[in-house]
């Protein structure tokens, strides 16, 4: 047998390993070399940290942001104003209105009975009565759907306009008024002009050719009356040009203040005054509507009574805020 600790052949005697009565030696150290680490050429280690590379960013381009003056919490105040809201209340009363006496328009008979009842007596001969209720009675047949729906389109989107606008202006959280609503308006103004004065120019040249029949025509004992007629259409047609070239002008600078207080909402700048002259168009608008009440009254009866008086009201109104925002400008020394 051989001894398990240092290998050599144990006495046959049963005695113990001669290494076993040595004094015991110190164990001997070996040496492990330290292992390298291994380097891995084109990729950082564990614990090697890169330093942060900076690469040339090109420059973000922000939208130009205009900073905000005074002249964005003056048109704030004015379109926040009781008065402009007072405008917005009274317009979207006077669209009801106008839907309400579409949905229930008046008999033609009971019209054509007041129509005939103010005329000369010579006249009732040249139109017929039966003639004239065919025509009314089909116009509102015809008619009713597509006033109705034009209107909700027409008359929604400016009353929009006017409630954008004034709800923009209220909010304090944001320091100018939104534009939305001066740009329907602007739509709509270039649109009525444009629809305006094609009606006019139609109905002058109805009027003209009109007259021009009356008048190569013999009609006896009546070319006195006849005479009166055309000299009636004659001045219906220089009436109708003067009042064209007043809507022209008129919507022209309705849109030149809404350009210039739209140019001031976006950018700042002080916007231009506005126009008296479209003041005194809209009081005038007010008077003449305010007598045209009583008429539709006696044509169209009681309905008609509060669109006509929510029309002179509006127009009242909108005269109003032209002298209002002019003196507003001025109290903030802005007025040019």
């Amino acid at each position: 047998m051989y001894c398990t600790n240092c290998g050599r052949k144990l006495p046959e005697d049963g005695s113990p390993c001669v290494c076993r009565q040595q004094p015991a030696q110190p164990e001997q150290q070996t040496y492990t070399q330290p292992v390298q680490p291994q380097q891995n050429y084109g990729a950082p280690t564990q614990n090697f940290q890169m330093p942060p590379q900076y690469y040339a960013q090109p420059p973000v381009q922000y939208p130009g942001q205009r900073p905000i003056t005074p002249v964005h919490g003056v048109l704030k105040s004015f379109f926040a104003s009781p008065l402009f809201l007072i405008t917005a209340i009274l317009f979207s009363a006077n669209l009801l209105f106008q839907i309400i006496a579409s949905l229930f328009p008046q008999d033609p008979a009971y019209i054509v009975n007041q129509i005939y009842s103010n005329l000369p007596y010579e006249m009732q001969f040249i139109i017929s009565p039966g003639d004239l209720y065919s025509a009314l009675s089909d116009a509102q047949s015809g008619t009713t759907v597509g006033t109705v729906i034009g209107m909700l389109i027409t008359g929604g989107l400016m009353a929009a306009a006017y409630w954008i606008t004034y709800i923009s202006a209220k909010n304090p959280s944001v320091p100018a008024a939104k534009t939305a609503g001066l740009t329907i308006m602007k739509v709509f103004s270039i649109i009525s002009l444009v629809v305006m004065s094609l009606a006019e120019v139609l109905c002058v040249v109805l009027a003209v050719i009109f007259g021009v029949a009356l008048a190569g025509n013999d009609y006896g004992y009546m070319d006195e009356m006849m005479s009166v007629i055309f000299g009636i259409l004659i001045a219906a047609c220089i009436i109708g040009f003067v009042v064209l070239i007043f809507e022209i002008i008129y919507e022209a600078k309705v849109i030149k203040m809404l350009n210039s207080a739209k140019n001031a909402m976006r950018t700042g700048m002080i916007p231009n005054k506005a126009s008296i002259f479209v003041a005194v168009i809209c009081f005038i608008s007010a008077a003449v509507s305010f007598f045209s009440v009583f008429g539709d009254a006696v044509l169209y009866g009681w309905i008609r009574v509060p669109l006509g008086l929510t029309s002179v009201a509006l127009n009242v109104l909108y005269g109003l805020l032209v002298l209002r925002f002019n003196k507003m400008l001025k109290n903030a020394g802005m007025a040019r």
